[in-house]
């Protein structure tokens, strides 16, 4: 009996360690695309400064927030839902 106890320990901690390695490695990949979703804001961003013409700028720059905000809800929605 004993014996069986310790074997299950040893693979629980085998789990616990493979489950803060993988929360890890989700950590870093959620801030680098953090990052990159604030360079492509700014460019894009840019790139409507540089396609549109003046008086238009604020209009598509509002579109675009739009989307992004849109974008970000149904992402937050499906991770919401998918937790319950």
């Amino acid at each position: 009996m004993e014996n069986r106890t310790d074997e299950q320990k040893e693979e629980s901690k085998s789990m616990d360690i493979t489950r803060y390695f993988r929360f890890g490695v989700f950590i870093i990949l959620m801030l680098l695309l953090l990052v990159a979703t604030f360079q492509f804001y700014f460019f894009a961003m840019a790139t409507i400064s540089t396609l549109f013409s003046y008086k238009y700028q604020s209009l598509v720059q509002a579109g675009f927030a739009a989307c992004v905000i849109v974008v970000i809800i149904y992402f937050l929605r499906a991770v919401i839902l998918k937790e319950k």
